[in-house]
């Protein structure tokens, strides 16, 4: 499909990607009534996720949202989509709401040593396999940042199997789909602010797992890990039984898969993402895949769009993408 070079604009006084990116997590604050529920695994373990109904009852109709790196289903952005698709509903009809925590992420916690990684699709195989399981027959998804590399990923494995399990549409922003190239725009020294918030995170995360679970995880590296690289090295690649954080990285990453992807699909990339490089965007792929839409902004950051007219652009551009389709 032809690229779409957007009109979004930022605020002014929102002058780079990186206020561009920080600001928005200061100044959105949303709260919603949600029923908690537990999603098994295939492998014994649950991922914590929450509901939020319509309130039509039955309703077949559901929107999933897989929120990014180090945050959970109760991240801004993540409930701003919810509320404004109960709201608005999708696609010209109610739906109910599904925001699922990574393993590791969010509460309650997963029930094994095991954490989340950037290959995760299994778990949202799961979440899938649930949605199915419960009668919903028109599953749209939304997913930001690390959350849609592992959608997209899978979306992509599915190929044409997605459209016969209800897959209608998918919409994600700001995705680290090379992460080869993510992990070395993170490590830069321009990015030292996000790489010691993020990889202390992800360390404090894993020192709690090993602590609870004594004996299941070998932290003998612990103090090694300076940069995202020494991490997947380290931990994320031996963990999910890889051999080197460069094997992990190409075969976790989404842009090997986009191509098969075989359901409408709207992209979102800021060209001043902190998070991101040029390879992040497919600009040749989306030129030749009918079913994938890429629109690039010049501003927004990452995960950030907020409008110069003060609004939460990314939640209208996604309803507006799955309401274009019906």
């Amino acid at each position: 499909m032809p690229l779409i070079e957007s009109g979004f604009r930022s605020p002014w006084w929102m002058f780079n990607g990186d206020l561009q990116t920080q600001l928005p997590v200061l100044l959105r604050h949303i709260r919603l009534d949600a029923s908690s529920l537990i999603i098994p695994t295939l492998d014994g373990d649950n991922l914590s996720a929450n509901m939020y109904l319509s309130g039509l009852q039955p309703q077949k109709r559901l929107l999933i949202l897989s929120h990014g790196l180090e945050g959970s289903n109760a991240q801004n952005y993540i409930l701003g989509m919810a509320e404004a698709a109960l709201e608005s509903g999708v696609a010209g009809a109610a739906v109910d709401v599904l925001a699922w925590n990574l393993r590791g992420c969010g509460k309650p916690d997963n029930t094994t040593e095991k954490l989340y990684f950037a290959g995760s699709i299994q778990d949202f195989e799961a979440v899938v396999a649930w949605a199915e399981g419960n009668g919903y027959t028109e599953i749209y998804l939304a997913a930001y940042s690390l959350g849609g590399n592992i959608v997209l990923k899978w979306l992509g494995d599915q190929g044409e199997n997605a459209q016969a399990r209800g897959i209608k549409a998918v919409c994600a922003a700001s995705v680290p789909i090379d992460l080869h190239a993510c992990v070395s725009t993170l490590d830069r020294w321009r990015n030292l602010m996000y790489r010691l918030y993020f990889v202390t995170s992800m360390k404090w995360r894993l020192k709690r797992k090993a602590f609870k679970f004594t004996g299941k995880l070998d932290l003998s590296h612990y103090s090694k890990v300076k940069k995202f690289c020494d991490y997947d090295d380290f931990f994320s690649a031996p963990l999910n039984g890889y051999k080197n954080a460069a094997e992990l990285h190409a075969a976790a990453s989404a842009k090997p898969s986009l191509e098969k992807i075989a359901v409408p699909c709207l992209m979102v990339a800021a060209l001043n993402d902190p998070f991101l490089n040029a390879d992040c965007i497919p600009l040749a792929l989306a030129q030749r895949h009918s079913l994938l839409t890429l629109e690039i902004t010049r501003s927004g950051g990452h995960v950030g769009f907020l409008s110069d007219r003060l609004e939460w652009w990314l939640d209208t551009r996604f309803l507006g993408f799955f309401k274009s389709l019906s």
